[in-house]
């Protein structure tokens, strides 16, 4: 089960005067915004892995198409792969609707409740991403930005993974002695 949401747009700012920082300041200048991204992402529970992909617009074909990416991504044996998301125009229209059952058969689309953001467990992936990878950041480009959210998401893949394979070896030692 594959838990799926997007985060942006994320803006690249430069900021006039005084610098960001963590605490509030203020901001003597206007910001300039340079460029938006948007941010698709799985995130597998099963795996404690996250999948992303940015892209400039969020619209029904980006969704698709991130789709496409993660259904590449699982073996062929696995038969459905549910992906639970929100209500958003992009998940429920019909060129989405149509697009899901006629190319990705295996894929299965699970719609949270309305208003319901709690359920799905990206949300505090998101919001480590914004901590730690977004705020207190300067991006001059769409690609700064890119790169940002594609190092933290490389770092908390890399990180789980060790945590897993770890209680994984603890586990099979204890089987055994």
């Amino acid at each position: 089960m594959l838990y799926q949401d997007e985060k942006g747009p994320i803006a690249a700012k430069t900021y006039g005067g005084t610098s960001w920082c963590s605490t509030q300041v203020k901001i003597e200048k206007a910001q300039k915004i340079k460029g938006i991204l948007n941010t698709f992402g799985v995130y597998d529970y099963t795996n404690d892995q996250i999948y992303t992909h940015c892209y400039r617009n969020k619209t029904s074909g980006q969704f698709i198409d991130f789709i496409k990416r993660v259904d590449s991504k699982y073996d062929s044996n696995i038969k459905k792969i549910f992906v639970v998301l929100d209500n958003a125009s992009i998940h429920r229209s019909k060129k989405t609707r149509n697009a899901i059952v006629r190319n990705y058969p295996r894929i299965v689309l699970v719609f949270q409740p309305t208003r319901s953001p709690k359920l799905n467990l990206i949300e505090v992936r998101w919001m480590w991403l914004q901590r730690k990878a977004i705020n207190n950041s300067t991006f001059r480009n769409e690609s700064d930005i890119g790169k940002a959210v594609y190092d933290w998401t490389c770092q908390y893949n890399n990180s789980h993974d060790n945590i897993t394979r770890d209680s994984l070896q603890n586990e099979l030692m204890c089987l055994f002695t």
